[in-house]
């Protein structure tokens, strides 16, 4: 589904898939389906979704067993070929459905994901095929945007029996690009839960943000 106009700049981004990876199991946080836990009234996914969609053309969810449970999202699910084998075999299964010329990958447990996120990293992506995100001083392994060609290596890394994003990052030397680390909060624990929801009215107040 559309999410951008067509446009005829030459400057202008290549059509982008996001695939949202939802699998996993949410220990920390009583076993939950962790996309689909409430910060201030909208699910974790929700807040993920919404900060994508005026930045990619099109969305992919890639789920665990309990693909019934996003179904109403809204996107095409695509369910891991191999749901423990981590976040990895969620990327590689729903690879097989993308058909737009750069893929961005992302956790669904990120509520406040930078505005500029696919803009930021583009030119990186633009001059290598590939680039990943940094924040608070820590590579982001599962965010990440991808070309065709880098997106079929990391397919077939996997396939080879990779395991391991953050392997076929470093051995490929992929460009990080530094973001602030608020964009990146990951919600693993109901602590985390509790910071984003200060972090939601600090925002809330200062819409810009």
């Amino acid at each position: 589904m559309s999410r951008r106009s067509a446009s005829s700049d030459p400057t202008a981004l290549p059509a982008v898939t996001a695939i949202i990876l939802c699998g996993g199991r949410a220990t920390r946080l009583g076993g939950i389906e962790k996309p689909l836990a409430d910060l201030g009234g909208k699910s974790l996914l929700a807040h993920v979704t919404a900060r994508l969609e005026p930045q990619v053309d099109s969305i992919v969810l890639s789920v665990g067993r309990n693909s019934a449970h996003y179904a109403g999202f809204g996107y095409p699910v695509v369910v891991d070929d191999e749901p423990d084998r981590g976040p990895l075999a969620g990327i590689a299964s729903a690879l097989a459905v993308v058909d737009t010329p750069w893929t961005l990958t992302t956790p669904a447990d990120t509520p406040f994901l930078p505005s500029n996120l696919v803009h930021a990293l583009a030119p990186s992506c633009r001059e290598h095929g590939a680039a990943v995100v940094s924040a608070g001083g820590h590579r982001q392994n599962l965010a990440m945007l991808l070309d065709g060609k880098q997106a079929a290596a990391l397919a077939e890394f996997y396939r080879a029996g990779g395991r391991a994003v953050h392997r076929w990052l470093v051995a490929g030397g992929v460009d990080e690009v530094v973001f602030p680390e608020d964009g990146f909060l990951n919600i693993n624990t109901p602590d985390d839960l509790d910071h984003a929801l200060l972090e939601l009215d600090r925002r809330c107040r200062r819409p810009n943000d």
